[in-house]
C-alpha cells in the first residue's frame, strides 16, 4: 500500500524535449484535468486497489500547488490517500514538498531537476509511531497528457536506494 501513495505528482506544462523547463513549469505540469493510472500489482482483493487518480490546482499563485491522490479498491469503494502541497523555495531554486496521509502519516522533502526536463522528489515520511523512512520518485514528462514514475524507498539516510514500483500517469480529463 505505500508503494502506490507514492507514485505521485507533479511535472511541467506541456515541455517539448527540447526545452528545458523552469521549475515554476515542471511545477505546474500536473495542474488541470484528472490523471489516472492502473495498479499493476493489483490481486484482486477486495481491499487492494484496481486504479489511482489524483488532481492538482494551483493555491495562492502559479509558484504555490496544492492536490490530492485517490485509490479505487476493487469494492468499488474511492478512498483519499494523500493530501499534497508543493511551492517554489526561491532562496534554493527547487520547490518543496508537503504531504499527509489519511491514516496519519506525514512527509516532507525537496523536489528539484531530473535530466533537465523530469522531476526528483526526495522525502522523509514520518508514521504517528516515530517510525521514519525515505522516498524517492523519479518522474518522467513524456508529453503534456503523459507521464511515468518508478519509486523507490529505503529505511535510513545512509542506505542505497532500492526500486519498489513504477507506474505511468496519464491525463484523462483536459483542462
Amino acid at each position: 500500500m505505500k508503494n502506490l501513495i507514492f507514485i505521485f505528482l507533479l511535472l511541467g506544462t506541456g515541455v517539448s524535449a527540447q526545452e528545458s523547463p523552469t521549475i515554476k513549469e515542471l511545477l505546474n505540469h500536473v495542474v488541470g484535468g484528472t490523471w489516472s493510472s492502473t495498479n499493476s500489482t493489483n490481486e484482486g482483493k477486495p481491499e487492494d486497489y484496481k486504479l489511482f487518480f489524483m488532481s492538482f490546482k494551483n493555491w495562492a499563485d502559479d509558484s504555490s500547488v496544492t492536490g490530492s491522490i485517490f485509490g479505487v479498491q476493487n469494492n468499488g469503494d474511492t478512498i483519499q490517500l494523500i493530501e499534497v502541497w508543493n511551492f517554489i523555495d526561491r532562496s534554493k531554486g527547487n520547490l518543496f514538498y508537503v504531504q499527509r496521509t489519511t491514516w496519519g502519516w506525514y512527509g516532507t522533502g525537496t523536489i528539484s531537476r531530473y535530466e533537465e526536463k523530469h522531476l526528483d522528489i526526495q522525502f522523509k515520511i514520518t508514521t504517528p509511531e516515530g517510525q521514519q523512512f525515505y522516498t524517492r520518485d523519479l518522474h518522467y514528462i513524456d508529453s503534456k497528457h503523459k507521464m511515468r514514475a518508478i519509486t523507490f524507498h529505503k529505511a535510513t539516510e545512509d542506505e542505497e536506494w532500492k526500486e519498489a514500483s513504477r507506474s505511468e500517469w496519464t491525463r484523462i480529463i483536459k483542462q
